[in-house]
């Protein structure tokens, strides 16, 4: 008996917050607080709700971080659609509103809205959309500025510790024994600045605020990560050799990383910095890896010759219950400045422009299924798989950004 279809409404009203719900998060909070050391400091005089909350992201231990900085108050918060398919019926009667990554939906901004406007409540936003890829921040909405003068609430800032080390996007997916994770929570915007403030303005005062750098946090703290197999999964981040220059020949095993071209390899330490073991290094974190091959794509980008393309398996997602069903047929994906995203297929089309969106999400391993791109339209999500190119989704990650930062700057492409 096939399964009911739930839909995944992200213009259904969000219910009430129930009292024993709240008990059980808090409950939930107080065990991570327990068994992670998890704890949050207040950097300066919170408001009363109504404000808006901003966290950084990087895993799951930010929410338990969000209940903590909120209690005993009962915060709303906006979820992507994919994160409602295990929970449904908790999400909504958590009072979760669901969104669809990086599209415009006025409709969930209303509700937004509604919570802070009308039930005079703490409304929680992670404004990267995605986790964070190399514990810094990632880029956020360019309209929060204007959110927030609708909306004339104050807006606390959290920046979120040890999350990223917790659990990286890119490994094993195994928790490592991070400890202590900290939330810093702050208020950045008052009530009179959103009243005095343009819209740019506190955009500009958000971005400032919103910094992070898991490493820097690991110097200060002197964290270690003795988890052995750190290194497993760093290839799919850190996936050019900057010694000499092969795209997508990195290998990872326990706590190394190497260029299966020329041999060059490094050590990632404890102390999250990285060493060759084979000669002289390029460079001594990873973060500052990440960049530079950030900065190659954009030299492609304004090259003219970025290009990606791939077969690829696609996934819509159904409803609430269902999940993602897989589309049959076969398609292939093509990713150029000129024409974006580009996914075709036995009587399937999508397509995304350049100037559509200014990010993608991905996942290395969703599910244990595989590495995909995540595209969707205001009523639609579907992840796309590539099925021989894995690893190129950082570097379509970056592709994204820099065409889309290329393109609105009002250069234009041979």
């Amino acid at each position: 008996m096939a399964k009911k279809v739930t839909p995944i409404d992200t213009h259904a009203p969000n219910k009430r917050v129930w009292i024993s719900l709240s008990l059980v998060m808090w409950i939930g909070s107080l065990f991570m607080k327990l068994t992670n050391r998890a704890k949050v400091k207040k950097l300066n005089k919170l408001p009363k709700p109504p404000y808006l909350l901003l966290s950084s992201h990087a895993s799951m231990m930010d929410f338990y971080l969000a209940i903590i900085g909120t209690f005993p108050h009962q915060p709303y918060w906006v979820s992507t659609v994919e994160e409602f398919i295990p929970r449904y019926w908790l999400f909504r009667h958590m009072g979760v509103i669901s969104k669809r990554k990086f599209t415009n939906d006025p409709k969930s901004a209303m509700l937004m809205l509604e919570v802070l406007e009308k039930r005079k409540k703490i409304m929680i936003i992670y404004p990267e959309a995605r986790y964070s890829l190399v514990g810094e921040e990632e880029r956020i909405d360019n309209g929060l500025g204007r959110f927030v003068k609708m909306a004339n609430v104050p807006v606390v800032y959290m920046a979120c510790h040890g999350d990223y080390l917790y659990q990286p996007q890119w490994s094993d997916r195994k928790v490592r024994k991070v400890r202590p994770i900290v939330g810093e929570m702050e208020t950045i915007v008052e009530k009179y600045d959103v009243e005095n403030m343009t819209a740019e303005e506190i955009q500009q005062k958000i971005v400032d605020a919103f910094k992070i750098s898991e490493e820097a946090w690991m110097r200060k703290t002197n964290m270690k990560i003795t988890y052995p197999d750190r290194a497993v999964g760093l290839h799919k981040l850190l996936y050019k050799c900057p010694h000499c220059g092969t795209e997508f020949e990195m290998s990872s095993e326990s706590h190394f990383l190497k260029c299966n071209h020329c041999g060059a390899t490094y050590d990632y330490l404890e102390d999250g910095s990285i060493k060759r073991i084979d000669g002289e290094g390029k460079f001594n974190w990873p973060s500052e890896w990440y960049k530079w091959e950030k900065e190659c794509v954009k030299e492609e980008i304004i090259n003219g010759t970025y290009h990606f393309e791939d077969d690829v398996r696609v996934e819509k997602l159904i409803g609430a219950k269902v999940g993602f069903v897989p589309i049959e047929g076969k398609f292939h994906l093509t990713h150029t400045i000129k024409d974006g995203i580009i996914v075709k297929g036995d009587n399937f089309e999508f397509v995304r422009s350049s100037l559509q969106s200014y990010a993608i999400h991905i996942e290395y391993n969703y599910l244990g299924r595989g590495a995909f791109l995540d595209l969707a339209t205001p009523e639609e999500t579907y992840f796309v798989y590539p099925l021989t190119k894995p690893d190129y989704i950082t570097k379509v990650h970056f592709a994204v950004e820099h065409i889309y930062d290329y393109l609105k700057s009002g250069m234009k492409t041979e």
